[in-house]
């Protein structure tokens, strides 16, 4: 009889140990994941984030030059429209 008691509480003993490691392993995935490469002090972190404030800035430029050129057009439009021919 203590023999059987034994191997159900070996086999529980596996049982919680492999949970326990499953549960960590995945933990620590998730963890892996969600921390950056670099961090922020970094030289290669900053260097990155002025790359994306200089894409910022040139996307912002880009957009307000099609803008503008829109604008051009349609002006030019409306001057082919008054114009006699």
């Amino acid at each position: 009889m203590s023999d059987k008691n034994s191997s159900e509480s070996a086999a529980l003993g596996w049982k919680f140990v492999l949970i326990v490691g499953v549960l960590s392993a995945i933990f620590l995935g998730f963890f892996y994941l969600a921390m950056s490469n670099e961090p922020d002090y970094m030289p290669g972190a900053q260097r990155k984030a002025q790359q994306e404030q200089m894409q910022q800035k040139t996307e912002k430029t880009t957009d307000q030059q099609s803008q503008h050129s829109d604008d051009m057009s349609e002006m030019d439009m409306k001057e082919h429209q008054h114009s006699p021919q």
